[in-house]
Formats: structure tokens, sequence, C-alpha cells
């Protein structure tokens, strides 16, 4: 049960990194004009592709504490993607999508000994 909330949880974000990656159209009425600039968008469109990829591969463990961090990536507001600032959106797209494509590095349990011949 815990695996299929997680896989639910995974396709999910992956959706929202896919639509981030299009540029919106603009929104006629009170309020923003775009939640996402154009902008923003259009520069950090191959990090949120790449971050969507891994987030649909089945082969790659993804945490969940590194899910959490991407729902909160997309879901919070405050955070640069939502902002004018495209430097620091793209920033903080590329470090989140080396936290879901990089594995972390495996840790040996011996240190590795030096044969002699």
């Amino acid at each position: 049960m815990k695996r299929d909330r997680i896989t639910k949880r995974r396709d999910k974000v992956a959706r929202m990194a896919e639509r981030a990656a299009v540029p919106e159209r603009p929104f006629r009425g009170g309020g923003p004009r775009y939640l996402i600039r154009p902008a923003v968008s259009v520069a950090c469109a191959p990090s949120l592709q790449a971050i969507a990829a891994a987030l649909r591969d089945a082969t790659l463990h993804i945490d969940e504490e590194i899910l959490k961090a991407a729902w909160r990536f997309f879901t919070d507001g405050g955070t640069a993607l939502y902002g004018y600032d495209v430097t620091d959106a793209l920033r903080e797209t590329v470090q989140l999508q080396q936290k879901i494509v990089r594995p972390a590095p495996v840790e040996l349990e011996q240190a590795p000994v030096a044969v002699a011949v």
C-alpha cells in the first residue's frame, strides 16, 4: 500500500513538473497574469523535464524526503519558480534536479584494501 501511495505521488509531481515546463497563457482579469512567468518556464524547461522523466522512471529509487522537497518546490508559492528572477529559479530547479536524478554516493562497509602482487 505504501509503495502504491509513493508511486501516485511521484506521478503527480511529475505531472506538475511537465506542466511547469510549458509556458502558460496570460490570465485576463483581476489578479496575477501568470503563476509561473514564461521566461522562468522556458529557462527551467530542460531541468523540469529531466525531473519529470526521473520521477516517472520506476527503476530510480527516490526517498520520501526528496519527494516531499519536490512537492514543496512545486506547491509552495514562495519558491523562486514563482518569482521574477530567472537565474534564481534556474538555480533552485537545478538543485532539485541534482537531488532527484543524481543518486547518493554508495558508502562501502569496509575500507578499500590495496593488494600487492
